[in-house]
């Protein structure tokens, strides 16, 4: 817009056709960048993360104000981080020094991802619906760091944001920033309206198990639980776990070793399958054998 407005300015001079032929070259930049990017999405869509992200890279090289692309960029970096925590934690339960470096390795990942959500934020508009979804995953990466103050500062400006669509899933992070600050009754709230929103959420029917079970509501905790675990597209372990002790709340003792049993099934090597295996055994009395595998 300010170049734009510059060539409104100097139309009546002699160095008007340069000033056009500025705007035309930034023009055809910005559809080259804008084409890069929608090959990048598809990349992104079929798995192929590293060329999304050499696709971006082009784009970003053509127009380094394209927000799409530092918002995907953002999201493949932030998936790559998970990734490497899954890894090393849902997978296998490693806590040796070489784990604790890849530990490191993915914060650094979330930090970049959030200098990419951060850049696409400079170059949205006030109301443009990508503005809402960069803030939102600001708040997810604030998370990861234990900023909760901060996460719930960018959900909250998601949730301003009028063409934001996906509200639920920053009422759901603006709820868990309030639970992991202690705040029951606030984190109830949000994620909640959360789940009202969007019936389907499993992360939100996961999160709003584990804050009735901290407030000493098992029944209602084990019916937000049932609904990740009875549903096969939700396969979040920890909410077996949650079923379980809230099964084993309400006195019903075969039903939750049912369930912490479950939980060790889904990935037997991992952290949370330890204290499910744990939780077996106080339960019953006895180790758990899983059948093996064919």
């Amino acid at each position: 817009m300010r170049a734009a407005a510059l060539c409104v300015l100097v139309a009546a001079s002699p160095a008007a056709g340069g000033c056009a032929g500025r705007q035309q070259r930034r023009a055809e930049r910005t559809k080259v960048a804008q084409k890069h990017y929608e090959i990048a999405v598809g990349s992104f869509h079929a798995g192929m993360f590293e060329d999304a992200k050499a696709q971006l890279r082009r784009a970003l090289a053509e127009n380094p104000d394209h927000a799409d692309s530092h918002y995907l960029m953002g999201v493949l970096l932030l998936q790559e981080g998970k990734t490497v925590l899954d890894a090393l934690e849902n997978e296998r339960c490693l806590t040796d020094a070489a784990a604790a470096l890849q530990r490191e390795r993915a914060m650094a990942l979330h930090r970049h991802a959030a200098a990419s959500f951060r850049a696409a934020l400079e170059h949205y508009g006030a109301d443009d619906a990508g503005r809402g979804r960069a803030e939102n995953s600001l708040a997810v990466v604030a998370l990861h760091f234990d900023r909760f103050d901060e996460a719930i500062a960018h959900a909250q400006r998601a949730l301003e944001v009028q063409r934001y669509n996906e509200r639920f899933s920053a009422l759901a992070n603006l709820g868990w920033a309030y639970y992991r600050k202690g705040d029951l009754i606030r984190a109830t709230t949000e994620l909640r309206q959360a789940v009202l929103l969007n019936p389907d959420f499993c992360v939100g029917h996961y999160r709003l198990a584990r804050v009735y079970m901290d407030g000493d509501m098992p029944d209602k905790a084990l019916e937000a639980a049932q609904a990740v675990v009875e549903n096969e597209r939700c396969p979040i372990q920890d909410a077996h776990r949650l079923a379980g002790l809230a099964r084993a709340a309400l006195g019903q003792s075969d039903e939750a070793a049912e369930a912490f049993a479950s939980c060790v099934s889904l990935s037997p090597r991992s952290c949370l399958a330890e204290d499910c295996r744990a939780l077996y055994v106080s339960t019953t009395g006895h180790e758990l054998q899983l059948a093996a595998a064919p």
